[in-house]
């Protein structure tokens, strides 16, 4: 394995040019010998969780729509949300330091909101197969980075890619401004 991704943000480079993932902004929720899964934190769909989800609106941060999170199993929703200090939630599971968790949609939003204090849902996630990932990112597909606590949480998720990259040092902050088809630059 290249390195642990669990925890950390995976922004799309120009060498992916797959029309899925061109300037996406993963939030990587597990990674492992056994494969690698996350959601895309940049791409709000217009479907509002009022109309899908309603009872886990309140709990849900603005934009108030459901994500997508992925191409794998789009029929299927993700929540991930912050877990409040202390707190020891049965129907989560932990992302990276505890901090974040991904939450069981079935449980019931009252009891879930003693223990979280904000919510993004996403439907479908990025899934990875053993070693797929490992591959993508020895190839340069990612730039695997540290994620910052708005992140997942930003209101202007559109904008998520430049400005992850913006607050890089270095070279890779030129990528921010680099067209998604690197050949009409």
């Amino acid at each position: 394995m290249v390195e642990n991704t669990t925890g950390r943000l995976l922004v799309g480079t120009p060498a992916i040019r797959d029309g899925i993932f061109d300037q996406a902004v993963v939030f990587m929720l597990h990674h492992d010998e056994m494969g690698a899964i996350g959601v895309v934190v940049s791409d709000p769909t217009e479907l509002e969780i009022d109309e899908l989800l309603p009872r886990w609106s309140e709990l849900c941060v603005e934009p108030a729509v459901v994500f997508s999170g992925g191409p794998v199993e789009p029929n299927g929703f993700i929540g991930v949300a912050r877990r409040r200090d202390g707190a020891d939630a049965a129907f989560a599971n932990p992302v990276g330091d505890g901090q974040l968790a991904t939450v069981d949609l079935e449980a019931d939003p009252a009891i879930a909101a003693a223990s979280i204090d904000r919510l993004r849902i996403f439907r479908g996630y990025s899934g990875w197969a053993p070693g797929q990932l490992d591959a993508e990112l020895q190839r340069g597909a990612w730039f695997p980075l540290e994620a910052e606590a708005g992140d997942l949480w930003t209101d202007q998720p559109g904008d998520l890619y430049e400005r992850v990259l913006r607050r890089q040092r270095g070279e890779l902050r030129w990528f921010a401004n680099a067209p998604i088809d690197p050949r009409v630059n």
